[in-house]
């Protein structure tokens, strides 16, 4: 069965409940938690099963116990890094609560830019995630939202701070070099004459100021639960 999937994931929540640690054993903490270490440093492309045992002391067959493959790997370190999103009640009611949490979500995936692409690879169904998810969607059923209402909102909120992210740390990332340059670019083309008029605004807001933005107009546009 492929790594990540649903029925990947039911094995694993079965072994889980089932696997008993053993004193002074590996725990699967550990082993994502180097892993993280080397994807930030170094890349994806440097993540290897061995790199992984030799960053951490141990033989490389230790870990699938844990682990049976790279891809399970992958899996568990996107899993590993949902678990750093820390949301809270401000008090201030459903939409600033809704905003906080995708702040504090978009700030742990920008902590981590080469996990980003990973969590397009597939469903996001580990625990940190489900427990994302239950977060997110009794706030909003808490807030007075009815149940299929509060998951397109909980889903759409999801996307686009995933979408945001992929953007803000792949190649369409643009930092004040590519916007000098945009703007020169645009400034020079009279055959789009409204991209030549608007070159400098078009390339003024940065990736913060986009996002929220963004996030306040989609809250906005929901209304308010009946």
């Amino acid at each position: 069965m492929k790594a990540g999937s649903a029925e990947w994931w039911r094995a694993r929540y079965a072994a889980r409940g089932r696997q008993r640690p053993r004193a002074g054993g590996l725990e699967l903490k550990r082993i994502t938690r180097a892993a993280l270490e080397i994807v930030d440093a170094e890349g994806l492309a440097a993540l290897t099963m061995r790199r992984v045992a030799e960053d951490m002391g141990v033989r490389h067959t230790s870990l699938y116990r844990h682990v049976a493959s790279r891809d399970e790997l992958l899996v568990e370190l996107v899993d590993h890094v949902l678990g750093e999103v820390v949301p809270g009640a401000t008090g201030r009611g459903w939409r600033a609560d809704m905003e906080q949490a995708a702040g504090e979500f978009r700030r742990v995936l920008l902590a981590h830019p080469a996990v980003v692409p990973l969590l397009t690879m597939g469903q996001l169904l580990g625990p940190n995630a489900l427990r994302g998810r239950e977060f997110g969607l009794g706030l909003l059923i808490r807030a007075g939202w009815e149940p299929g209402r509060a998951v397109h909102i909980y889903l759409t909120v999801a996307h686009f701070v995933i979408g945001t992210a992929l953007l803000g740390t792949g190649g369409a990332a643009r930092g004040v070099e590519e916007r000098t340059a945009m703007t020169e670019l645009f400034a020079g083309l009279p055959q789009y004459p409204l991209v030549r008029a608007l070159a400098e605004p078009l390339n003024l807001p940065d990736g913060d100021q986009e996002f929220a933005f963004g996030l306040t107009a989609l809250l906005n546009g929901m209304g308010d639960p009946r």
